[in-house]
């Protein structure tokens, strides 16, 4: 098992340069999905009565509401990592109370629990 380490400042820094690239990033998405997802651009968008074209439309919006949910989403756990980040809890199991180990945040920088902790959410223990 990987060894449970504070942050340093200047990592702590890269990481919250992360986080916001990402965010702005998500941001743009959201904006793009949203659009995607609006009823008017797609009467205004030439579809006719056809059922094909009603039903692709349908399914093409539903998806981009389905992907803009989980973008938010994010958005929220990044949001949430920031102010861990600026409360100086930033890497610290919010169940434990341990530190989440690095390799974790890495991969998942929004994590909230370490792997301990999450393991025991997924399988009920």
């Amino acid at each position: 098992m990987a060894k449970k380490t504070a942050f340093k400042k200047s990592e702590l820094k890269t990481r919250r340069e992360e986080l916001e690239v990402e965010r702005a990033s998500l941001l743009g998405q959201v904006a793009d999905l949203d659009a995607e997802a609006d009823v008017n651009n797609w009467r205004e968008g030439g579809f006719d009565d056809d059922p094909a074209d009603a039903g692709s439309a349908s399914f093409e919006r539903e998806t981009a509401q389905s992907l803009s949910k989980h973008a938010k989403n994010l958005l929220t756990q990044i949001d949430d990592a920031l102010r861990r980040i600026d409360a100086g809890t930033y890497g610290i199991c919010e169940r434990c109370k341990e530190h989440i180990e690095k390799e974790r945040l890495e991969v998942i920088p929004y994590a909230r629990l370490c792997m301990d902790c999450k393991r025991r959410d997924e399988t009920g223990r």
